[in-house]
C-alpha cells in the first residue's frame, strides 16, 4: 500500500508539472488504438475471403469492409484485403514509434528538472550538509540513481500507454466475440495474480541494489583520490581487493534484482498463449465463425504480451522506489540545512567583520569553537593561528557562512551576516583553501572561472601578483596548459599559485587564505608574502597559519587552541610574552 502510495504521488506530480507532454501522449495512444484496432478488424474480411473468395456468406465486419472499399473505386479480391492489412499494421508501427518518441520526450524532460531540483536543492545548502551525507551516496544518487529513476519514470509512462492499447486491444475481440474474450482474460488475470507477490521481494531487493551502489560508489571515490598514498604505500592489491568485495556485494544484489524482472514476462508470456489457447477451444467447440475467432485469437496474442510487460514494469517500478526514496531524503536533508538567505546585497567590504561570543560544535564533538571574539578589519591582515585541531578552519568556513554558528554572531560591516544576500558576499571573496582544487582544463579556463570578464591583461597581471608568470610562460602551451584533474600535472607550489592567481583575479574585498603557502619554498614564501603585504593596503586579508614565519607582518593575530582564543595581538608582542602560548609554538618552530 505505501508503495502504491509513493507510485500515485509521482504520477501526480510530474503528470502535473508535464501536462502538455501527457496530454499529447494520450491522444497519440487513442490514434494509435484506433489504428491497431483497424488492423485487427480488417484480418475479418481477408479470412472470410480465404475462406470462401465468392464471399457468398460473408460477416457482418466484411460487408463493412466491403462498402467501403467499393465506395473507394476499388473491386474485392485477396491483394486489396491483403495491402489494406499490411497498411493499418504499417500504420500503426509508426504510430508506436511515436509513441515511444512521446515517452522519451516525457522521461528526460522530467529527468532534467529532476536534475535541476536536487542539484538545486543540494548547491543551496550549507557544506554541513555535504560533509554528513558521504561522498558515496552522493555520487551514486546523481550517477546510477537517478538514471534508474529516470528509466522508471519511462517504464511508468510506458505502463499507462500499455493500460490504454490493452484496453483498446480487447475492446474489438469483446466486441467480435465476447465469450472467447472474457475466458481469456479471466484465465490470464488468475495467471497473473501470483505474480503481484513479487512486487514485495522487487522493494527490498532494490533496498538492497541501492545501499551496495551507494557502497560501491563510496569505494570508487575514496580509491581515486587516495591514488597516491595507495602508490606510496605499495597497496595496490588490498585496494583492488576492497573494491571488488564492494563490488561482489552489488553484483550478488543486483543480480537477483534484474533476473526477477526478466523473469516476469518470461513466465507470464507462455501463460497468456495458453489463456488464449484454452479460449480458443472452447469458441470452437461452441461452433463460432472461424473468421471472427482468427481476429480474435490475434487480437488476444497481441493483448495478452502487454498485460505480461504491465506486470514486469511493475515489478520494476518496485524496484526502483528505494532509488526514489533515497532521492527524496536527501532533497529533504538538503533542505532542512538550507542556507539562511538575508536580502541585502553585498557591495563591498566598508568596515569589517567581526565575531561575538561565537560558538559552533560538530555532531559528535565537543567544544570546536568556544566563545570567540576577535575583528578582521578592511585593509588590515589579520592572522589565526594553533596547532591542528584548534579550530582554525573551522573560523574560516563561518566566515564564509558555509557553517552556521550554535551560539552568538558573525557580523559584516555591523550587519548580521545571515541579513546578507550570502553569494553578493562570497563573489567579493578570494578564498584559497590549504589543498587547491582546480580543474581539468586550461590555466586560463581556472582562472576565467573566477572571473570571467576578466582581460588578457588582467589573468597575466593576476600571475604575476601570485609569482607563476615564469613558470606559466615557460609552460608548453603556457596559459593554454591542460592542468589535469584536481590540477594533477602542476607540481603543489604551483597549484597553491596559480589558485592564489585566480582569488586575485577576482579583486576581492577579503582574501583568505588557509594554509595556502604550506607547499611553496622559502624563496617563492617570501615573495607571495611581499604580495599580500601590498594587498593588504586594498582589501582585508585572512592568514590562516601553522608555519609562523608567513604572519610577521600581520597588524593582529589570533591565536587558538582547543577552540578558544587564548591569545591575540601583533607579532612583536605576542613573540616577547615568554608565557604565552604564541612564544611556546614560535621557539617549539624555531627549535
Amino acid at each position: 500500500m505505501q508503495q502504491l502510495t509513493i507510485i500515485v504521488n509521482i504520477l501526480k506530480e510530474f503528470g502535473s508539472r508535464y501536462p502538455k507532454e501527457f496530454i499529447f501522449l494520450f491522444l497519440l495512444l487513442l490514434l494509435e488504438g484506433l489504428v491497431a484496432a483497424s488492423a485487427i478488424v480488417s484480418m475479418v474480411p481477408l479470412a472470410d475471403y480465404l475462406l470462401d473468395s465468392s464471399l457468398a456468406n460473408p460477416n457482418e465486419v466484411t460487408k463493412y469492409v466491403i462498402y467501403l472499399i467499393n465506395s473507394a473505386g476499388y473491386s474485392i479480391n485477396y491483394w486489396v484485403l491483403g495491402i489494406l492489412f499490411v497498411l493499418l499494421n504499417v500504420i500503426n508501427g509508426v504510430f508506436k514509434i511515436g509513441i515511444r518518441y512521446s515517452i522519451l520526450r516525457i522521461k528526460y524532460a522530467i529527468l532534467r528538472g529532476l536534475y535541476k531540483d536536487v542539484l538545486g536543492s543540494f548547491l543551496n545548502a550549507r557544506w554541513e550538509f555535504f560533509s554528513r551525507s558521504g561522498h558515496g551516496k552522493l555520487l551514486n544518487t546523481m550517477n546510477k540513481e537517478m538514471v534508474v529513476i529516470g528509466d522508471t519514470l519511462g517504464h511508468m509512462a510506458t505502463q499507462f500507454a500499455q493500460l490504454v492499447q490493452f484496453i483498446i486491444y480487447l475492446s474489438v475481440p469483446f466486441w467480435l466475440n465476447p465469450p472467447m474474450t472474457m475466458i481469456a482474460l479471466i484465465l490470464a488475470v488468475s495467471f497473473g495474480l501470483p505474480f503481484l507477490y513479487l512486487n514485495r521481494i522487487s522493494y527490498r531487493l532494490g533496498q538492497l541494489n541501492t545501499q551496495t551502489s551507494n557502497k560501491l560508489m563510496g569505494t570508487l571515490s575514496e580509491l581515486i583520490q587516495s591514488v597516491r598514498i595507495i602508490l606510496g604505500f605499495g597497496e595496490q592489491k588490498k585496494s583492488e581487493t576492497i573494491y571488488l568485495k564492494a563490488f561482489d556485494s552489488h553484483v550478488n544484489a543486483t543480480l537477483k534484482s534484474q533476473t526477477l524482472s526478466n523473469a516476469v514476462p518470461a513466465f507470464f508470456a507462455p501463460l497468456g498463449i495458453l489463456a488464449a489457447v484454452i479460449a480458443l477451444g472452447v469458441s470452437i467447440d461452441n461452433q463460432e465463425p472461424l473468421p471472427e475467432l482468427v481476429a480474435v485469437l490475434w487480437s488476444l496474442l497481441t493483448a495478452l504480451p502487454i498485460l505480461s510487460s504491465l506486470l514486469s514494469t511493475n515489478i520494476n517500478i518496485n524496484n526502483f522506489i528505494p532509488s526514489y526514496e533515497q532521492l527524496v531524503h536527501l532533497r529533504e536533508k538538503a533542505n532542512e540545512h538550507k542556507e539562511i538567505e538575508g536580502n541585502i546585497q553585498f557591495h563591498q567590504l566598508n568596515d569589517g567583520i567581526r565575531f561575538r561570543d561565537v560558538e559552533f560544535t560538530y555532531p559528535g564533538r565537543q567544544n570546536t569553537i568556544c566563545s570567540v571574539n576577535m575583528y578582521i578589519g578592511k585593509k588590515s591582515m589579520t592572522a589565526i593561528v594553533g596547532e591542528s585541531g584548534s579550530g582554525k578552519s573551522t573560523i574560516t568556513d563561518l566566515i564564509l557562512g558555509l557553517l552556521v554558528p550554535d551560539r552568538g554572531e558573525i557580523l559584516v560591516d555591523d550587519v548580521q551576516f545571515t541579513n546578507w544576500k550570502q553569494n553578493s558576499f562570497r563573489q567579493r571573496v578570494g578564498y584559497i583553501p590549504q589543498d587547491p582544487i582546480l580543474f581539468h582544463s586550461s590555466i586560463r579556463e581556472n582562472l576565467l572561472w573566477a572571473n570571467d570578464k576578466a582581460s588578457e591583461k588582467e589573468l597575466w597581471e593576476a600571475l604575476q601578483l601570485a609569482f607563476a608568470k615564469q613558470f606559466v610562460s615557460e609552460l608548453p602551451h603556457g596559459i593554454d596548459t591542460i592542468v589535469g584533474d584536481r590540477g594533477v600535472r602542476l607540481s603543489g607550489g604551483q597549484r597553491q599559485r596559480i589558485a592564489l592567481a585566480r582569488a586575485l583575479l577576482r579583486k576581492p574585498d577579503l582574501l583568505i587564505l588557509d594554509e595556502a603557502t604550506s607547499a611553496l619554498d622559502s624563496e617563492t614564501e617570501m615573495m607571495i608574502q611581499q604580495s599580500i603585504e601590498r594587498l593588504k593596503n586594498t582589501m582585508a586579508v585572512v592568514v590562516i597559519a601553522h608555519r609562523l614565519s608567513t604572519i610577521s607582518k600581520a597588524d593582529q593575530i589570533y591565536v587558538m587552541k582547543s577552540g578558544k582564543v587564548v591569545e591575540e595581538g601583533s607579532y612583536d608582542k605576542l613573540s616577547q610574552n615568554k608565557s604565552g602560548a604564541f612564544h611556546y609554538m614560535l621557539k617549539k618552530q624555531r627549535a
